[in-house]
């Protein structure tokens, strides 16, 4: 059996990341890679990466329509968005967020389970007056194929920064 496409495309992501929390966040997701399938919950211990938990949001995948429920959002993300939306979808915080590249990037993680990669502009509001954002969004499948999960990291760069403050 040959190896599932989105680790290469995880290594290419590590090697190009400019942020070191979302580097180790990626290089995690790597190690808990099975080869043949996606990782799954199961195989993802946030306790395992402490450094990035701050970072990280959890999203339950929903299909026919593709909807994305906030699971867990971690401190420096609410700091980011000003409010806390666990339990929250998506689409019901953020106006037009089916237009953003937060959307379209998760849809494409889910539908292909191969993880997506952005650095640029935010296209979603912010409290805080950041330049770019780096973000990557990494499948989770309970049962090896299908996404039901994803793992996001989005590193809001202080502008004329390369990073941020760990």
């Amino acid at each position: 059996m040959s190896e599932n496409p989105g680790l290469a495309r995880a290594q290419e992501i590590e090697a190009s990341a400019q942020d070191p929390a979302l580097r180790d966040l990626v290089r995690y997701w790597i190690r808990i890679h099975p080869g043949t399938r996606l990782p799954g919950r199961q195989d993802f211990d946030p306790l395992d990466i402490p450094k990035v938990l701050k970072h990280l949001v959890l999203v339950d995948v929903e299909r026919d329509p593709f909807r994305f429920r906030i699971r867990l959002m971690g401190t420096a993300v609410v700091d980011a968005f000003g409010n806390d939306f666990t339990d929250s979808y998506l689409d019901e915080v953020f106006e037009n967020f089916h237009q953003t590249y937060g959307s379209m990037n998760r849809i494409e993680t889910a539908k292909t389970g191969i993880p997506t990669y952005r650095h640029g502009k935010a296209t979603m509001p912010f409290k805080l007056d950041f330049a770019p954002i780096e973000a990557v969004h990494l499948p989770l499948a309970a049962d090896g194929r299908l996404v039901n999960l994803i793992v996001s990291m989005t590193i809001h760069m202080a502008k004329n920064d390369r990073t941020v403050e760990k």
